[in-house]
């Protein structure tokens, strides 16, 4: 299976508003023009988004909007699935501290619990393998990495983009 993951900073994957920040709204826009070039020059079978199932994101906009629709599905743990995989207490308590050249964002330090949430994306995608074309995958920065080396220790081909992250807001 062919997988390209783009790498993302969760506060762009959302529709554009007019409450957004003038550089939030242009990586907003370059996402969206990324997205769009890629379903018009790939065969993509599948979405898979790191999201809320309840808000609409560019990349689940432009897979229902395509001709024919893309199945889009969301790949993020809910409460009940982190709490059966009995990692809902540390992710609730994932350590952070301040960015010190934003004062607006925290850098979120990695904990082993994401290595557990990482194989639940992958069994996620992994849904997509029999389909014809490419599986489009939409992650938070922190996880692109691991989920490509699982994706590809299982022998899929993954390639990836990571330009639209604004500032590494993680650490280990």
């Amino acid at each position: 299976m062919d997988v390209h993951i783009v790498s993302i900073d969760h506060k762009i994957q959302l529709l554009e508003a007019q409450s957004d920040t003038i550089n939030r709204r242009t990586l907003k826009v370059k996402l969206r023009a990324i997205l769009e070039e890629h379903l018009a020059e790939h065969q993509v079978a599948a979405v898979f988004e790191e999201s809320l199932p309840t808000v609409m994101t560019i990349a689940r906009e432009l897979a229902d909007q395509s001709n024919p629709k893309i199945p889009w599905d969301c790949i993020l743990m809910d409460e009940g699935e982190r709490r059966a995989e009995g990692i809902f207490e540390a992710l609730d308590n994932r350590p952070s501290r301040p960015d010190p050249n934003n004062p607006n964002e925290e850098i979120e330090k990695r904990i082993p619990e994401d290595d557990i949430r990482e194989d639940f994306f992958v069994r996620k995608i992994l849904l997509a393998e029999n389909a014809v074309g490419e599986v489009l995958v939409l992650l938070g920065d922190m996880h692109e990495m691991p989920v490509a080396q699982k994706l590809q220790a299982r022998g899929h081909t993954v390639t990836s983009r990571h330009e639209l992250v604004t500032g590494k807001r993680w650490e280990l």
